[in-house]
């Protein structure tokens, strides 16, 4: 298993240049969605539209370039687009919309992933998965986290996803709270070294009286 960080494209900026819908919450993207030179060619993963249909179950929507059309598994594996003669890794665009909601959303989406690629007959070998998740940064870019593994490990990138969203929104679970938990540590240091030293004094002057 491997698990490796880089910048992605602008997302908005590359949607609109390719006339599609700019993703807010969760979405699936095309695997080839930097490189592509239009939107007839975008390429899947296979596994897209049954990732869509498991995100349905469960109240979440794809609002990537795709999602308009039809969901019906037989109908995407049949073009060009989800055909898996090109392999691509199954990527996922996590957003504003959905990382400014409750932390579980981020755990459910990667979940129903999860299940998807080790358990759908279509999919390749739950083995050998290549997944992106592309994260929106609320101070501006976007990062991917780039996965190869078993499909059974995909959760725990949950934590790797916060982790970038929140580095990027100030820190406010991350940072500050580190330098919270330092400056009370410090706090305690000193009222312990506050408290010892009143103890020494007290005793010199006991010692002194006797």
């Amino acid at each position: 298993m491997s698990v490796q960080r880089r910048d992605f494209v602008d997302v908005a900026a590359r949607a609109r240049e390719l006339g599609c819908r700019v993703p807010a919450g969760i979405a699936l993207l095309p695997g080839n969605f930097p490189t592509a030179a239009s939107a007839d060619e975008f390429c899947y993963h296979a596994a897209t539209p049954y990732v869509r249909t498991a995100w349905q179950s469960v109240g979440l929507e794809d609002e990537g370039p795709q999602a308009q059309e039809s969901a019906q598994p037989a109908k995407a594996e049949g073009t060009g687009p989800v055909a898996q003669r090109t392999p691509v890794p199954l990527a996922v665009f996590f957003g504003a919309g959905l990382l400014g909601g409750p932390e579980w959303g981020v755990t459910v989406a990667l979940s129903m992933v999860s299940r998807v690629l080790a358990l759908h007959p279509k999919c390749a070998c739950p083995m050998e998965v290549r997944f992106d998740a592309v994260v929106e940064r609320p101070s501006g870019g976007y990062a991917c986290i780039e996965y190869r593994g078993d499909a059974y490990g995909l959760v725990a990138l949950a934590r790797d996803v916060r982790r970038i969203w929140e580095m990027g929104s100030g820190n406010h679970s991350g940072g500050e709270a580190v330098s919270l938990r330092r400056s009370r540590a410090a706090g305690h240091v000193g009222s312990a070294e506050a408290g010892e030293a009143r103890t020494r004094e007290n005793s010199g002057k006991g010692g002194g009286d006797a």
